[in-house]
């Protein structure tokens, strides 16, 4: 039972940890049959896009801070769960406990504590927060336990099983559960599919699942399970429960989350190659092969024209009768990642006629909030917190970026996060970005607004004037050349002209080489990025720094972070095969951020570092 239970907890903390990313699997008790959770990412979407608030008559072009929220312990460092975000409130794991956030004003909650070896908030549901306790070694167990976000009291708690044992039916299988409006519903360790009454854990509804086979496989890849029968997509009020294997007919049945009785069903023909299911707001999108069918929750076909591609229509969000779909190039159906680019699609939901098409670039929408569209951006050299410890030219560490659309399908320019770090998920009508600090971890939730902008301030460039950004070259005085000695040549770089596809009057990056040829001797001045002020500099800068650790290169490798003055950060990273340290500097002038790399982390590197951004500190903003 113990190695059993542990094998069931690995797959667990695999699926857990990639909801938004990932498909999470319900397991039958003779483990053939699964229900696939199809992406969270639909949910939040569904959860967030069917506010009646009035839209904003401009199309939105800025992302401003609404509120800004610090916890101890680096995120990076404590673990590598992401945040559970839902509509109102986001739950931020820190080892053995969480934050519970109250995201329309950034207020802390409550704090959750847990024992166990492992705690992972898996989201909220009926108003309660949801988390998975594990604990290892040879007593090898986990529990899905309820909190009430308000005082962080544990409400109940259900032992996982993967197997069922008399007198114990009711114990959890082991699997996320459906994160529903009125309550979760999981399954549990014999096979029933049960909606859970949110502050108690009671059963409120039964419902038996079939037995089931898996497909099978048409080829030898004994790496790969063979795909499952059953596959289900998950709204506020509905789960949609798909089954069907390559070969065989497809059904499909709506089961309505309250009662737990089926609204309606359907065949749904023939499965050639695949099949699968997503739920986005009140719309069922049920692909068969390389086509979709869209269907209401109450069981109306939804009218359209075919796809463009072979690759079909997917519903991404809905917002007051309209559903947004994503059209992607050939890949494999239902799984955004993979597409290479898609097309945005506004359909009415009553007759199916398409209002406005859009290409939207290789990343699909993020997020369907009451008043934009959001998309992550896809900018080259854009910074993110995850890759912190990336190497290369600091220019490559600029801030990441969304893209903002409004609901007559009119998009803006590409508006950088007024912060770096990592895409969290949407609540609400709120972005939530992550980034690391020297002491802890920074949680910002972004607004989408609208700001009248010109060709001298463009959006991509956060509102800042393109005169605004300094010629690199321009940073370093001649006289200091003259102090460093070995005769250095300034060497503009020309494609740091364009930032954020903005071109700049000057070039934000200038290399310094000797001419004697040396590598040792070369250097490298960047203006990252020119900030609002000078606290909104120095929130940027402080976040594109590699604290903390980096264990994929061996153990708990950090970058050695001095500090000499105020606004100057000295650093190593770690680079190549060998992962040699190389020095680098961030520094903060003013407004400005800017970076100076090298190649080597010679003792005299370090030296000539050290002296350069100490004067950028003091004279940088004075560059022209």
């Amino acid at each position: 039972m113990a190695s059993r239970v542990t094998g069931m907890l690995t797959d667990l903390d695999e699926r857990v940890s990639g909801m938004v990313s990932r498909r999470a699997r319900i397991g039958r008790r003779t483990g053939c049959g699964t229900l696939v959770i199809v992406s969270l990412l639909a949910l939040l979407a569904s959860d967030a896009g069917t506010s009646g608030r009035a839209r904003p008559l401009e199309r939105p072009n800025t992302l401003d801070v609404a509120w800004s929220f610090r916890t101890s312990g680096r995120a990076l460092d404590v673990s590598d769960q992401p945040a559970a975000v839902g509509d109102r409130m986001l739950a931020i794991p820190q080892g053995g406990k969480a934050s519970i956030v109250d995201t329309r004003d950034g207020r802390l909650l409550s704090m959750v504590r847990s024992s166990a070896d492992r705690f992972s908030p898996v989201g909220f549901s009926g108003g309660v927060m949801l988390a998975v306790e594990e604990w290892f070694g040879q007593a090898a167990k986990a529990s899905l336990n309820a909190y009430d976000p308000a005082t962080g009291r544990k409400l109940w708690h259900k032992a996982a099983n993967s197997t069922p044992r008399k007198g114990e039916e009711d114990d959890w299988l082991g699997q996320p559960p459906f994160l529903l409006e009125p309550g979760p519903v999981t399954q549990l360790s014999d096979g029933r599919l049960v909606g859970l009454v949110p502050r108690t854990g009671a059963i409120r509804w039964s419902k038996p699942t079939p037995e089931a086979s898996p497909c099978d496989q048409s080829n030898a890849d004994v790496n790969r399970p063979p795909a499952s029968p059953l596959n289900a997509a998950a709204a506020e009020q509905h789960i949609a429960l798909l089954r069907g294997c390559p070969g065989e007919t497809a059904d499909i049945e709506v089961v309505n989350t309250e009662d737990g009785s089926s609204m309606w069903q359907r065949s749904m023909g023939r499965v050639r190659e695949s099949v699968g299911v997503t739920s986005a707001g009140g719309v069922i999108g049920v692909g068969l092969d390389h086509d979709v069918r869209l269907f209401a929750a109450s069981g109306k076909e939804i009218p359209r024209r075919g796809a463009d591609s072979p690759s079909g229509l997917w519903p991404v969000g809905e917002a007051d009768g309209v559903v947004y779909l994503s059209e992607g190039q050939p890949g494999v159906p239902a799984d955004a990642s993979s597409l290479a680019s898609h097309t945005l699609h506004a359909v009415r939901e009553d007759t199916g006629s398409t209002i406005w098409k859009r290409p939207q670039g290789r990343q699909a929408p993020s997020s369907v909030t009451s008043e934009s569209i959001i998309t992550a951006a896809d900018v080259p050299g854009a910074y993110v917190g995850d890759l912190r410890w990336s190497p290369g030219d600091a220019r490559l560490q600029g801030p990441g970026a969304s893209s903002l659309r409004d609901f007559a399908g009119r998009q803006s320019p590409t508006v950088p996060w007024p912060v770096a770090g990592t895409y969290v998920g949407s609540s609400g009508d709120l972005l939530i970005v992550r980034s690391e600090d020297k002491d802890g971890t920074r949680y910002t939730a972004l607004r989408p607004g609208h700001r009248t902008v010109d060709a001298e301030k463009p959006a991509a460039l956060g509102g800042a004037e393109r005169r605004d950004w300094p010629n690199a070259c321009g940073l370093v005085s001649d006289d200091l050349l003259a102090e460093l000695g070995e005769n250095y040549v300034k060497l503009p770089v020309k494609s740091s002209r364009k930032v954020m596809g903005t071109k700049l009057p000057s070039p934000s990056v200038c290399r310094y080489a000797t001419e004697s040829g040396s590598d040792d001797d070369i250097f490298a001045v960047t203006v990252r990025w020119v900030a609002a002020d000078e606290k909104a500099a120095d929130t940027y800068a402080t976040s594109v720094i590699p604290w903390g650790c980096d264990p994929p290169l061996g153990g708990c490798v950090t970058a050695e972070i001095t500090q000499p003055q105020h606004g100057v950060h000295l650093y190593t990273y770690r680079t190549g095969l060998q992962q040699l340290p190389v020095a680098h500097a961030t520094v903060v002038s003013g407004r400005y951020v800017l970076g100076i790399s090298a190649g080597n982390n010679k003792a005299r590197t370090k030296q000539l570092i050290r002296r350069l951004a100490t004067h950028l500190a003091v004279g940088g903003s004075d560059g022209s």
